[in-house]
């Protein structure tokens, strides 16, 4: 069980901090649940009802300072996704935030990235649906990055860019 101040991962919704356990008002007599109320710090005033019964499983631990540094120091090794051109590719990306699980978010983040330097290279544009989800997945990856190192998302972010604008882009 969480209790009142816990970080944790809560899915798509990203870095939550437990801000009370109680019985919502919105709740019918007689079906009276506890429910976490978590507030969420990707986007900021968004609080969130987690029935406390269940939430295990839609919950997880914030990443550690080391897994958070190991993560962008072996950005080279993070494998790259084969993701399909264009709306193809978005059922594999939505699922990928959906679950929201760092290494695979920083696979994303980091093919998002080739795909996005390949295009500026031929003189095409970005697609707006990748550009989307890019942000989508830095937001969460970088949020929560952030708060396990104790520094700024943009911060994290500079790192994450400058370590994958020196790699060849063969290899990003």
């Amino acid at each position: 069980m969480l209790n009142v101040g816990d970080c944790v991962i809560y899915g798509s919704h990203g870095l939550c901090k437990v801000r009370d356990i109680l019985v919502p008002a919105f709740l019918e007599k007689g079906n009276e649940k506890q429910y976490y109320m978590m507030v969420s710090a990707v986007d900021a005033g968004s609080v969130i009802y987690v029935p406390v019964e269940g939430a295990e499983d839609k919950v997880r631990d914030v990443m550690s300072a080391d897994d958070a540094e190991e993560l962008i120091c072996e950005i080279e090794d993070v494998d790259e996704l084969d993701l399909p051109d264009g709306k193809k590719a978005e059922p594999e990306i939505t699922g990928i935030i959906k679950r929201n699980i760092a290494d695979e978010m920083m696979s994303l983040v980091k093919s998002l990235h080739k795909i996005k330097a390949m295009r500026e290279a031929e003189g095409k544009k970005f697609a707006a649906l990748n550009e989307k989800y890019l942000n989508m997945a830095e937001k969460l990856l970088y949020t929560e990055m952030a708060f396990s190192l104790k520094t700024e998302k943009e911060t994290i972010k500079d790192r994450v860019i400058e370590v994958l604008s020196g790699l060849p882009l063969e290899t990003i």
